[in-house]
């Protein structure tokens, strides 16, 4: 009778964590946009904008955001906290830009194709594992226009490729 009762206990407790977890849709994220030269996209409330530099320049990027997963406290830097955090790179190119899939640096056992839908947009890529961390990389398929790599792991636990605030991300993503 006890290990019933915990059993029922234990259920109970796991179906409310799971309804407590997050956003349950799209619309339900909020958060602040925002802008490159070329692009804008929401970045969530519980995130944090860290600028893109130009390699060659001390200019911000015209074509990148990115996004950590991190919250910064008042006059507080994100500085490492992309190391230990999930964090999303979003690249904007022409429409005939190839593609480039660096399958090979990621642990071959770990590579998966992937296929995501967001707003009538379909995604497709790959996910991976490198230097511990796992990653997922997309793109819309028959495109080049975005490309966008995804940190999946976190100091507080892994997210999915799929994650509500994920997707919030890919379907805020317009164009100038």
């Amino acid at each position: 009778m006890k290990k019933r009762i915990l059993t029922v206990v234990l259920t109970a407790l796991m179906l409310l964590g799971l309804t407590a977890c997050g956003p349950k849709s799209i619309e339900e994220v909020e958060g602040t946009v925002y802008e490159c030269k070329q692009f804008s996209a929401l970045c969530p409330e519980d995130w944090s904008n860290i600028p893109v530099m130009e390699l060659n320049d001390d200019a911000i990027s015209a074509n990148h955001l990115r996004f950590c997963k991190y919250e910064t406290k008042e006059g507080e830097e994100v500085g490492s906290a992309i190391n230990s955090n999930a964090y999303i790179n979003l690249d904007h190119y022409t429409k005939d830009t190839e593609i480039y899939e660096s399958r090979d640096i990621y642990k071959a056992e770990t590579v998966q194709d992937i296929e995501l839908e967001v707003k009538g947009v379909k995604w497709k890529g790959y996910t991976g594992e490198l230097a511990l961390s796992k990653f997922a990389v997309l793109w819309i398929d028959g495109s080049g226009e975005w490309q966008v790599k995804i940190c999946l792991s976190d100091e507080d636990g892994d997210i999915d490729y799929d994650d509500m605030e994920i997707q919030a991300i890919l379907a805020s993503l317009k164009t100038k």
